[in-house]
């Protein structure tokens, strides 16, 4: 069993498999990477040996130029891999200006069965994040449009990963930004409403074989027994690769947050989704 293992995120901070894959497998091959300590000047180095790295998480909207690299890192770390892919089917009249520049939802759930035909259904875990609501994303939209992606991802994953939006000051202002510009108006749901939404996922979710987990969602997870999700979560990872050690230690990116130990390879201020909702860039 490899006692000296830890789990590597790629990443949080921007998207990687959509945008940075050469450099990834530069990293790879040179063995280890340099990262930007995004508070405070200083740099870490993270090793990128496959003896010393237990598994690693990727974070993507967008997979299919990562596909060639994964055929050249599955060997080296024995395909010891997890996906978390966003799949928010926003409307076309929404999308511009939520997501510009994501995969249309046909290609990205095609992408996700690929990478499930290739690895398993386990490995992919769908994330419906963030939940937001207006007057062009209403909550019976997004409840048919989850409904719909459920559907065409039975049975090529077993978990769902949500949250609501959260307003962080830079969002809010891009928010305000789209309302004064294009006159969209968004909803702030009450949590009474929250719970009763979320519970309808769960419903909707578990009639096609998935779990749904909160991300940073605590209060919506103990109101309505929802599970709290843990998006980089050693004992799946423990499940998955009983061969590997993993942490036992929980350390927390934010409110909220229920992840284990990671080691984050990204950079903030480099992802060029460009999404509305995005903390990570300015």
């Amino acid at each position: 069993m490899n006692d000296s293992g830890y789990i590597i995120s790629a990443s949080r901070r921007t998207d990687i498999p959509a945008f940075y894959g050469d450099w990834f497998y530069e990293q790879v091959r040179q063995g280890f990477v340099d990262v930007p300590n995004p508070f405070s000047e200083k740099s870490y180095t993270v090793s990128m040996k496959p003896e010393e790295v237990s598994a690693i998480v990727f974070w993507s909207k967008d997979y299919r130029p990562f596909l060639p690299i994964l055929n050249k890192i599955d060997a080296l770390y024995k395909s010891r891999f997890l996906f978390h892919f966003t799949i928010n089917g926003f409307q076309d009249n929404t999308k511009k200006y939520f997501e510009p520049f994501t995969p249309e939802l046909s290609v990205s759930i095609q992408t996700a069965k690929a990478l499930t035909a290739r690895y398993g259904a386990d490995i992919l875990l769908w994330r419906f994040d963030p939940i937001i609501f207006s007057d062009i994303s209403k909550p019976d939209e997004r409840l048919n449009t989850f409904q719909f992606i459920a559907g065409q991802l039975e049975g090529f994953t077993s978990r769902c990963y949500i949250s609501f939006v959260d307003l962080y000051g830079k969002v809010r202002r891009r928010f305000e930004r789209l309302s004064r510009e294009h006159s969209v108006q968004f909803s702030k749901p009450a949590f009474d409403q929250q719970i009763e939404f979320a519970q309808k996922l769960v419903n909707i979710a578990r009639d096609h074989g998935i779990a749904v987990f909160t991300c940073c969602e605590d209060e919506i997870a103990g109101a309505t027994g929802i599970r709290r999700g843990h998006c980089i979560d050693a004992e799946l990872l423990q499940r998955l690769y009983p061969d590997q050690q993993f942490t036992t230690k929980i350390k927390p990116t934010r409110k909220g947050c229920g992840c284990y130990v990671s080691r984050d390879i990204g950079i903030y201020n480099s992802c060029r989704h460009h999404c509305l909702y995005c903390y990570a860039n300015l």
